[in-house]
C-alpha cells in the first residue's frame, strides 16, 4: 500500500493544519478598498426613464419571435431564399455620436413613426442591401463592390423595406409605433438633419443573413418619439406580459445543469501524485472537518460547479439517518493555497530573479511538481440554474448520503477516484477504493 502525504515544502503549513479561512472577520485580507469607475458614462434620470419605457415598448419575447418569422418568411417569398432576422442590441446615443456611427456611402431610408411628425431612419449595410436587389431582380445575390445604390436600386431596396413594414405591422403590440416610408436619405448628413433637436436617438440593431450573405440593419427612433407613447401602468396586461417574461426566463434557467458540491476536507499533491494514485492508495489529509465514517457531522463548504467563484461556509448535520447541510456566510474569490498570503495568489514568482533556462524537458517536470488540491467530497447535488440562483443562507439542502457510505476525490471539480476515509498512524486519510475519469 502506498500513502501519499504533502511534501515538506518550506513555506507550507504543516500536515493537519487548518486552511486560512478567508470569511469575514476572520480573513487575513486588510479589509476593503472602494473602487470607482472614472470612464463609465453617467446616465440621467431621463435617460433612466427613457430606458424603462423603452423596455417594455420592446415587443416580448413571443411576439418578437412571431414578427420575425413573419417578415423571414415574406422575404423568402421574394428572393426565394432563406432570410434571418436576429435582434442584437438596443441603446441609447446621442446625435453626436451617430455621427461617428454612419459613413457614406450607405443606405438610409427614412421612416415617419405615425401618428408623429418626427422622423427617423433606416440603415440596411450596402453589402446585405446590394444582394437584396441583386436576388430580387434574378441574381444570384453575389456580392459586389460597395459603391453607392442607383435611383432604381433604391427604389428596388424601398420596395423591399415597404413589404417588411406591411408584414410587421399586425405584429406589433399596442402601443408601439406603425412606421411608414417616406424615401430614401442622400447622404448621413441629410438624414442626421431629421435629428435636429433631439438628445437621444434609440439605435436597434438586427443581425441579418439573406442566403449566403451575412449583414445588419439598423433603426434609429428618436427618444421623443418613445416618450409619447403610453405603455399602460401596473395593469393586468402589464402584470401578464412581465409573469410572461418570468415564466419563459425560469424556463431557461431550468435548462441549464450544475452541481452543489459538499467539501469536508482537502490535501495538497503534484500532478504526477494523481498520475501514480492506484486503487488501495492512501491520500493523506491536510484537513477534514466531518467525519461521516462515525456518523459525526461537522462543518464543510458547498461549491456551485468548479467553485472558482466562491462558496458558502456550511454546517453538515446528521438528521433522520442522512447528512444535510446548512447553508452560511458565502464567501466570495478563489481560495490561496497551503502558506499563501490572499494576496499572493498568482503572483508566487514575483520579485524572484529568473531561473536558468535548463536542458529540453525540464519545463514538463517542474509542471509536475506544480502543487495541486485534490479535495474530498461528502456529495455532489444534481441542480439547475434556477435552483442555483435561489439559495440564500439558512437554507438547508439534503445530501443524499449515509454514514459509512464512500466519499470522493476531485482536482478542479472533476472526479478522480472513490475512497474510504481511514486512519493511517494517526493520519486520517482516503483509501482508494476506484479510480475514475
Amino acid at each position: 500500500m502506498t500513502e501519499w502525504a504533502r511534501s515538506t515544502t518550506p513555506g507550507l503549513p504543516a500536515q493537519g493544519a487548518p486552511i486560512p479561512r478567508t470569511a469575514t472577520g476572520t480573513s487575513t485580507r486588510k479589509g476593503w478598498k472602494k473602487y470607482a469607475f472614472p470612464d463609465l458614462e453617467k446616465l440621467s434620470r431621463a435617460q433612466a426613464l427613457l430606458t424603462d419605457r423603452l423596455e417594455w415598448l420592446m415587443p416580448s419575447a413571443g411576439a418578437s419571435e412571431r414578427a420575425s418569422q413573419a417578415i423571414s418568411a415574406r422575404l423568402k417569398e421574394l428572393f426565394e431564399d432563406d432570410v434571418q432576422l436576429l435582434l442584437d442590441n438596443v441603446h441609447l446615443a446621442s446625435p453626436q455620436r451617430l455621427s461617428q456611427l454612419l459613413s457614406d456611402p450607405t443606405f438610409l431610408a427614412v421612416l415617419c413613426p405615425s401618428p408623429h411628425k418626427t422622423r427617423g431612419f433606416m440603415e440596411v449595410g450596402l453589402g446585405l442591401a446590394h444582394a437584396a436587389i441583386d436576388k430580387l431582380l434574378g441574381g444570384t445575390g453575389e456580392q459586389v463592390a460597395n459603391r453607392r445604390l442607383t435611383d432604381i436600386e433604391e427604389g428596388v431596396m424601398e420596395f423591399i423595406i415597404l413589404e417588411a413594414l406591411k408584414t410587421l405591422a399586425p405584429n406589433l403590440e399596442q402601443g408601439l409605433p406603425r412606421m411608414r416610408l417616406e424615401g430614401c436619405a442622400r447622404n448621413v448628413k441629410e438624414a442626421l438633419g431629421f435629428l435636429e433637436g433631439e438628445e437621444q436617438v434609440v439605435v436597434v440593431q438586427l443581425k441579418s443573413t439573406l442566403g449566403a450573405q451575412d449583414g445588419f440593419i439598423r433603426l434609429f427612433i428618436p427618444a421623443t418619439v418613445v416618450g409619447m407613447t403610453n405603455p399602460p401602468g401596473e395593469g393586468p396586461e402589464r402584470r401578464a406580459r412581465r409573469r410572461y417574461e418570468i415564466g419563459r426566463n425560469q424556463a431557461r434557467l431550468r435548462s441549464v445543469k450544475t452541481w452543489l458540491r459538499a467539501e469536508i476536507g482537502r490535501a495538497e499533491v503534484t500532478k504526477s501524485d494523481v498520475e501514480r494514485l492506484g486503487s488501495g492508495d492512501v491520500v493523506l489529509l491536510d484537513d477534514l472537518s466531518a467525519r461521516p465514517d462515525q456518523g459525526q457531522g461537522g462543518v464543510g463548504r458547498v461549491r456551485v460547479g468548479t467553485g472558482r467563484a466562491g462558496w458558502f461556509e456550511a454546517e453538515l448535520v446528521l438528521d433522520g439517518g442522512g447528512f444535510k447541510a446548512k447553508l452560511g456566510n458565502l464567501v466570495l474569490g478563489e481560495e490561496p493555497r497551503h502558506g499563501q498570503e490572499p494576496s499572493s495568489v498568482g503572483n508566487e514568482n514575483e520579485g524572484q530573479a529568473p531561473e536558468e533556462e535548463g536542458a529540453p524537458g525540464e519545463g514538463a517536470d517542474l509542471i509536475d511538481d506544480i502543487p495541486l488540491q485534490i479535495v474530498v467530497e461528502l456529495a455532489r447535488i444534481p441542480v439547475t440554474a434556477e435552483q442555483v440562483v435561489a439559495l440564500k443562507v439558512g437554507q438547508v439542502i439534503d445530501l443524499n448520503r449515509v454514514p459509512g457510505e464512500p466519499v470522493e476525490l476531485s482536482v478542479n471539480g472533476k472526479v478522480v477516484a472513490r475512497g474510504e476515509l481511514v486512519e493511517v498512524e494517526g493520519h486520517l486519510g482516503v483509501r482508494i477504493l476506484s479510480l475514475l475519469g
